[in-house]
């Protein structure tokens, strides 16, 4: 299963990360930077900190999942 993280600070200065599962394969680096300016200019999510004020990082994570046993 794919990931993608995307890594916010707020006004208080703190890291906010919100996690979206299964992105498009074809995601691209400026989608995403395009995409996370839109949060920030546009005030979508509040945080307990304050306002969303820049982009910190943003990443994929791909992580495979093993069924070991099932009941």
């Amino acid at each position: 299963m794919k990931t993608l993280r995307m890594v916010f600070k707020n006004a208080g200065g703190s890291n906010v990360t919100f996690s979206l599962r299964n992105p498009k394969d074809d995601i691209t680096a400026s989608e995403v930077q395009g995409v996370m300016d839109t949060i920030i200019a546009k005030n979508i999510f509040s945080t307990t900190g304050g306002d969303l004020t820049s982009k910190v990082r943003a990443e994929l994570i791909d992580t495979t999942e093993t069924t070991l046993f099932e009941v």
